[in-house]
């Protein structure tokens, strides 16, 4: 029989927790227990499966004993007992978290960070459906994160991260995040989208021509290139562009291959900022070809892309969404906000690439942004 507190840990250890819960729950019951015989009721309390009294008591001792990683995980446990997926979630993270900053992880804490993992999981999934049935009910429908409430709920989640617009020149203030414009706000997009394979067409004839594509990338006596990126592409005709506008200068003996294609995109709100706009090429990535995460210049502008030969399989990312080139739907994007795009398939990918002023800014700002890259472009 247990007759003192030193018996019942003794108990403890010798994974009587039955008589050891009933001993201690009895002297908390006479007088509060205090650190390890405290500690010790938490644990059988947990063991036994009464998780109201194992909270009670952990959460007591916590309270003077804060970075006890053990006793964080019996708190999970308990809350995980009493229905409590939520915070349940909350406290095996804790537990996981101070267990990352540990080094090395002592050796009866291997297994419980396995568990505390499945665990965590498991109770943020049960949170989250709870969370998504509220919302059907509501009358959301699931969406892939493409709308606004869709990627609120999954960075809330922790399922995507939060992308800032961050361009490499200049920095217009104020303007909305937005990481994939809704095509449907452009009245201009359908009479481009409708011309796609006059487009086609002439982008086959320079394929057809043998015309150059060049390297994406290049050395630039100008400008420097010891960013990862450009280093990782330099000279890299696994990305190359047939440029009809580069970086706003006009490149005549390829516009005059494609006139139909320029006359075609008279439609758009094409810019005319000088060293930056227009910017209108045939963009080719050839198969298992990788465009690492990077960033535009100037997030005065934006870029849209038409896709003209689209294997099944091509995606770019921007920010914390994926999506695939699809021929007859085009992607409009905030370049300034990371992204990255990849042909995993042995076919190769091309689609128009153009930029147009970005539609929240006014005639007026426009005008001044043109100003200000003319000045630094004259400048000596």
């Amino acid at each position: 029989m247990i007759n003192d507190v030193d018996g019942a840990l003794a108990a403890m250890r010798s994974g009587n927790a039955k008589d050891a819960f009933a001993y201690l729950k009895s002297a908390h019951d006479a007088s509060p227990l205090r650190d390890n015989a405290l500690f010790a009721l938490a644990h059988a309390a947990r063991s036994v499966g009464d998780y109201k009294i194992c909270l009670e008591t952990i959460d007591t001792y916590i309270k003077t004993d804060p970075t006890n990683v053990d006793a964080v995980l019996i708190k999970a446990d308990a809350f995980k007992g009493l229905g409590e997926a939520r915070f349940a979630a909350g406290f095996y993270q804790a537990f996981l978290n101070m267990t990352q900053n540990m080094q090395p992880v002592p050796a009866h804490l291997h297994s419980e960070v396995a568990r505390a993992q499945q665990e965590s999981q498991n109770a943020t999934n049960v949170y989250e459906e709870h969370l998504r049935e509220n919302l059907r009910a509501a009358g959301f429908k699931d969406d892939d994160g493409r709308s606004r409430i869709g990627q609120a709920i999954d960075i809330m989640l922790g399922k995507k991260s939060i992308y800032p617009q961050n361009p490499g020149k200049f920095y217009f203030p104020e303007l909305p995040h937005i990481q994939y414009y809704d095509t449907e706000q452009f009245d201009w997009v359908p009479e481009i989208v409708e011309q796609a394979d006059v487009i086609r067409e002439e982008l086959l004839s320079v394929i057809s021509a043998d015309e150059i594509f060049d390297p994406y990338v290049q050395h630039a006596v100008n400008s420097p290139t010891a960013t990862n990126m450009k280093l990782r592409l330099m000279d890299d005709e696994g990305w190359s562009a047939y440029h009809l506008y580069k970086d706003s200068d006009a490149q005549e003996d390829h516009m005059a291959r494609c006139p139909k294609t320029l006359e075609i995109l008279k439609a758009a709100p094409i810019p005319k900022i000088r060293t930056v706009s227009p910017s209108i090429l045939y963009s080719k990535l050839t198969a298992g070809s990788h465009i690492p995460p990077h960033a535009g210049i100037c997030n005065a502008r934006i870029l849209c892309h038409l896709p003209l030969i689209a294997p099944q399989g091509c995606w770019l990312r921007v920010g914390n969404q994926v999506r695939e080139w699809t021929d007859g739907e085009m992607l409009i994007f905030d370049d300034t906000i990371e992204h990255e795009a990849k042909n995993p398939t042995d076919q190769t990918r091309v689609v128009l690439i153009f930029d147009i002023w970005r539609p929240e800014l006014r005639e007026d700002e426009r005008m001044l942004v043109e100003t200000i890259f003319n000045a630094v472009d004259t400048f000596q």
